[in-house]
């Protein structure tokens, strides 16, 4: 059953879910205290004040680019250790706002957020895809030095030829950071054109030369994936999150509005899209609230590599605890050992500052705060999301949150994700600095 909460639930020990087992087995997440697997609660405990805290306005330095704001209006967390669940809240409205200036809505309009709030994950599907990924790797259908044109000729379009799978996943292809246009231009008038015009896109760089982020990459393995298995890839995730039991994990496929779509009244609201960006952005319902924040999934028809999916930080703690299982989860094998370490291997020993596994970025300050290392596996989405997994320590921590709503030029939430990681590390007794606004 799903949790009947109030605002905040803390440090957690007798709580249920729907997605998380009441008699676990070995490798299955259940609840439990800090002290129940040698943690301190103290830091747990300040954990909720602290992430609280951050929904209040003021000056967080460049956080809030010296402004004064609150850094993001809701949020959830939730933080494991050795199998166990010691903390679990939320807190804040998952919609709040009337405009992009932070006009609040009427009391009885707001929403407040819950541990099963459903917040768009943005680029924390680029995981998801890279799991789909290391499936198909485990099978033999896919090759990390392998060029992606040798399994779909069209991609070699514009001197994308030697670009391989293991660039994409690294994001070392040379790729620019966005499709130019971008998919949502009104020169594109379908989804085949949209896609067409992926496999068309020319290289900033000489592939492997350098490092830079790009959803193109991930875009790329989507299609990919869909080439070479001949299903969705919104079919290919489903078919490793259903047998987890994440039924709350899913891309909404048409961009169904409203309350038509029926995970809607969970959905957190995320940004006055048109009103901050201008008349170029998708004509849909303002704050953007249900379908896919990220224009160009959008344009995909709500599913693609690199965003579009949305979840909930239970459905999303399964999901680590199995890379942390090495693979398995309730006596289902998603991954084999092998490719679960290659999460944890880092490719890019020849950029510095910008190490990454398959998938994951690898030793981020800014996403784990002072639980980061090389063994540290995270990610961000752009809405306010963070999966960090420390392998050393056996522990996973997930912040979601809308901190795009009512826009996105108000704050970053990195302030919050690193005083996550703080606070977990203080509850696995390490003497560490809080982080400095900067």
């Amino acid at each position: 059953m799903r949790l009947s909460c109030p605002l905040l639930l803390a440090i957690v020990g007798t709580l249920s879910s729907h997605a998380i087992h009441h008699q676990p087995s070995q490798d299955t997440l259940r609840f439990g205290t800090p002290e129940s697997v040698g943690l301190l609660s103290a830091p747990l405990r300040q954990l909720v004040a602290n992430i609280t805290g951050y929904q209040q306005p003021a000056n967080y330095g460049g956080f809030s680019h010296n402004e004064m704001h609150p850094i993001e209006p809701s949020s959830a967390v939730i933080v494991g250790h050795d199998r166990t669940i010691v903390s679990l809240f939320a807190s804040g409205n998952m919609l709040l706002y009337a405009d992009a200036n932070g006009t609040e809505l009427p009391r009885g309009q707001q929403l407040s957020a819950r541990p099963d709030t459903i917040y768009d994950l943005a680029s924390l599907t680029k995981l998801f895809t890279t799991i789909a990924a290391l499936r198909e790797i485990d099978t033999g259908r896919l090759a990390l030095d392998q060029t992606v044109a040798s399994y779909m000729p069209s991609f070699a379009a514009n001197g994308k030829e030697n670009i391989t799978i293991l660039m994409l996943l690294t994001h070392t292809s040379g790729f620019a950071p966005d499709p130019e246009p971008p998919l949502y231009d009104p020169v594109y008038t379908t989804v085949e054109q949209r896609t067409a015009a992926i496999l068309n896109q020319s290289l900033l760089h000489a592939p492997g030369s350098t490092y830079l982020y790009s959803d193109l990459n991930f875009m790329s393995l989507g299609l990919l994936l869909e080439h070479i298995t001949h299903k969705a890839l919104d079919e290919l995730i489903r078919e490793y999150t259903d047998p987890l039991g994440m039924h709350d994990t899913f891309f909404n496929r048409g961009n169904i509005e409203g309350p038509a779509f029926p995970f809607y009244p969970r959905m957190a609201a995320e940004e006055y899209q048109i009103e901050v960006l201008g008349s170029m952005e998708p004509v849909r319902p303002q704050p953007v609230r249900g379908t896919v924040h990220d224009e160009n999934a959008w344009a995909l028809d709500g599913v693609a590599g690199h965003a579009g999916l949305f979840s909930t930080v239970e459905d999303t703690a399964i999901l680590c605890q199995m890379i942390l299982n090495n693979g398995t989860y309730g006596g289902r094998r998603i991954l084999s050992p092998e490719v679960v370490d290659l999460i944890f291997h880092n490719f890019n020993e020849r950029f510095p500052g910008n190490e990454h596994g398959l998938g994951f970025e690898l030793n981020q300050y800014y996403t784990a705060g002072p639980m980061a290392s090389l063994q540290t596996a995270s990610h961000t989405g752009f809405t306010g999301t963070t999966m960090v997994i420390d392998r050393p320590s056996n522990t996973f921590f997930l912040l979601f949150a809308n901190r795009v709503h009512p826009n996105r030029n108000w704050s970053s939430n990195n302030v919050a994700r690193e005083a996550l990681g703080y606070w977990v590390a203080k509850s696995l007794g390490r003497d560490v600095p809080f982080p400095p606004l900067r």
